[in-house]
């Protein structure tokens, strides 16, 4: 997933993309056609019911307009509508918990945007995400790569900006996932990476906690990391295993949760996450996963196929039990977010979701 981070040059913070993994590549094709054709035995779409007490996280990425630099590339238009009174979700509004938010669009966005959006969630109950990074770049690694706060910019001051500006609006924050410090800090094979020592990283991350404790005592934050099957030695599991002992180890404390972001093109994936579900519940960790599209697609529909079937295919026939569910964004697509009605709007595959579990009514 992206960083969106602030460039900061005298008193103007302006909001930028700095380079993603996007490892959502292409997968489970027949299940994902079968969505799109209809596979049932009358042709209709597939109604497998799902068992599931997850509770559900949504994430949208504003799009280019929402930013003062209109730098994202894509996203979704409506994103501001999303917090207008008698806006077009009420079905899935009533259901979900948490509305996540990258850290960059809260230091970025006008105070009336923000406002709106604190005192919309606020209203309905629902408390705050955020996506940030708990890493600072050195003058020789780590400007331009995910998970870093750029050289010559201050994690302490950024992290500050976002939490001391949700704070005096009286926002709730729950939740903060720091972006993938493990993999873009010590497995991804970028030479711009400073390939910090596990025991680094920890102490890092451990150090970034302290910080939004100052702010936010009670908010959990928690983990995400890739889960590329070939990319870690000597096996996915094992390393992220080992990686959420040391920081254990260094911290005290184990992760409140770990989320998984997952290489779809694997077809193996969902045995892979299952064993990462058990074993994050082993280590005394909530387990999440994120449901998202592809980067390579073209429409709405597309994107939101497949979120839907691979949500079918992880809990409706894989077993899948995770404690909470992440529809998430940092794709081209879905751009519109509404209304829930749509079938191939991000609101619509909440209500999809709702749908297969029964928690519609």
């Amino acid at each position: 997933m992206p960083v969106y981070l602030p460039v900061i040059g005298g008193t103007q913070m302006i909001a930028r993309p700095f380079s993603s993994l996007k490892i959502s590549r292409f997968g489970c094709a027949a299940l994902v056609a079968c969505w799109l054709t209809g596979c049932g035995s009358n042709g209709s779409k597939p109604t497998a019911s799902i068992q599931s007490s997850a509770t559900i996280w949504f994430h949208p990425l504003p799009a280019a307009d929402a930013w003062p630099d209109e730098t994202p590339n894509g996203g979704s238009t409506d994103f501001l509508g999303l917090f207008q009174q008698n806006s077009q979700w009420p079905k899935a509004l009533a259901k979900t918990q948490v509305f996540g938010m990258y850290a960059g669009w809260i230091v970025s966005a006008s105070d009336q945007e923000l406002a709106a959006a604190v005192v919309f969630l606020n209203a309905h109950n629902l408390g705050i995400e955020i996506e940030a990074p708990a890493m600072q770049a050195l003058a020789t690694c780590g400007s331009g790569v995910e998970g870093y706060v750029p050289y010559g910019q201050s994690l302490q001051t950024f992290t500050l900006a976002y939490l001391t500006r949700l704070k005096a609006l009286g926002a709730q924050v729950p939740f903060i996932k720091v972006d993938e410090p493990y993999f873009f800090g010590n497995v991804v094979g970028d030479p711009r990476s400073c390939h910090f020592t596990v025991q680094q990283i920890a102490t890092e991350v451990g150090q970034y906690t302290q910080l939004v404790h100052t702010i936010y005592p009670n908010t959990a934050v928690g983990d995400v990391e890739p889960v590329v099957g070939n990319a870690y030695v000597p096996d996915v599991v094992t390393a992220l295993e080992q990686w959420h002992q040391t920081y254990q180890s260094i911290t005290g404390a184990p992760f409140p949760f770990f989320i998984e972001d997952i290489d779809f093109s694997n077809p193996q994936w969902p045995s892979i996450v299952k064993t990462l579900e058990d074993a994050s519940h082993r280590e005394g960790m909530q387990s999440g996963i994120i449901y998202i599209g592809d980067e390579t697609d073209t429409s709405d529909a597309e994107w939101s196929s497949k979120a839907i079937a691979r949500f079918q295919l992880y809990q409706g026939q894989s077993g899948g039990n995770p404690d909470f569910v992440l529809f998430q964004s940092w794709q081209p697509h879905p751009q519109f977010c509404l209304p829930e009605s749509g079938a191939n709007t991000f609101t619509g595959v909440l209500d999809a979701y709702l749908k297969a579990t029964g928690a519609e009514n």
